[in-house]
């Protein structure tokens, strides 16, 4: 028997009552976040209550959020139960106040330095290691490298490239001419990392963000270990330099623009 359909809406009101296309409506139901209240059995015609446009709004503003079909779908699963949704909120202010200070670094004029312990997010990475001591020689290394995750087929994370390196000359005061070790690491998503990926736990880190073109460089490093000795900081981990804004970031980019961090992860 056909439901009485007189109080209930037609795709096309509510798409519009949420400033929504209908094509929205149909992919927010495919990703299960939205079962409209009835479904004709003939004309697979489907029709909306006030509960289901009420959830397409509060859906787009958890989208809006930067929340995902997964984290919203669980939410409505576990009854609003809000903690799962909080903590992952809270991951993306972290991530979100990291993005600000490095544009507000970049946005500077002139080189320079900010410095500041943070939470260093977990990565998954591919990686290679090398030695040698000149920006050509890792650069060359990492372009390589991240050439050949590609051809690979591996589908990359939206982290920055980045280097560790087994030094610790910086740590003394002085900078080493002497060749280190040093890995190459192109971050991949982890649900579909290679066998062979690593996973960089997340962690406390003693981190000095630096803009400027490579002439400063040497003091970025200076400036991470006068900072951990002063505060009595201990090294878990070889540091890492993540190239925030590098030359694999743009070719219009000036080499004055360029935004490296330098982390430290650090014992407990």
């Amino acid at each position: 028997m056909e439901k009485d359909t007189k109080a209930l809406f037609q795709i096309t009101e509510a798409a519009h009552a949420c400033g929504l296309s209908r094509s929205t409506l149909m992919r927010l139901e495919k990703k299960g976040l939205l079962v409209p209240a009835y479904i004709a059995p003939e004309s697979g015609r489907r029709y909306y209550d006030n509960f289901n446009v009420a959830r397409i709004l509060q859906v787009e503003k958890f989208k809006a959020m930067g929340l995902n079909a997964e984290e919203i779908s669980a939410y409505f699963i576990r009854g609003g139960e809000a903690s799962a949704l909080l903590a992952a909120l809270e991951k993306r202010l972290l991530e979100l106040q990291r993005s600000v200070e490095e544009m507000r670094l970049r946005a500077a004029e002139g080189p320079s330095i900010s410095v500041q312990v943070m939470q260093l997010p977990a990565v998954t990475c591919c990686i290679r290691w090398c030695k040698g001591i000149t920006y050509e020689e890792r650069y060359a290394a990492m372009f390589a490298f991240y050439i050949e995750c590609i051809r690979k087929g591996y589908v990359l994370s939206d982290e920055p490239l980045f280097q560790i390196s087994d030094r610790k000359d910086y740590l003394e005061g002085y900078i080493s001419s002497e060749p280190y070790s040093y890995a190459v690491c192109v971050p991949v998503r982890p649900e579909t990392a290679p066998a062979d990926a690593v996973v960089l736990p997340e962690c406390r880190a003693l981190s000095v963000l630096y803009c400027g073109d490579y002439s400063g460089v040497d003091e970025m490093w200076l400036t991470l270990g006068r900072e951990a000795r002063a505060r009595g900081l201990t090294p878990a981990e070889p540091p890492r330099t993540l190239g925030i804004v590098a030359p694999y970031t743009g070719r219009e980019i000036e080499m004055q623009r360029y935004c490296s961090r330098l982390v430290l992860p650090l014992k407990e």
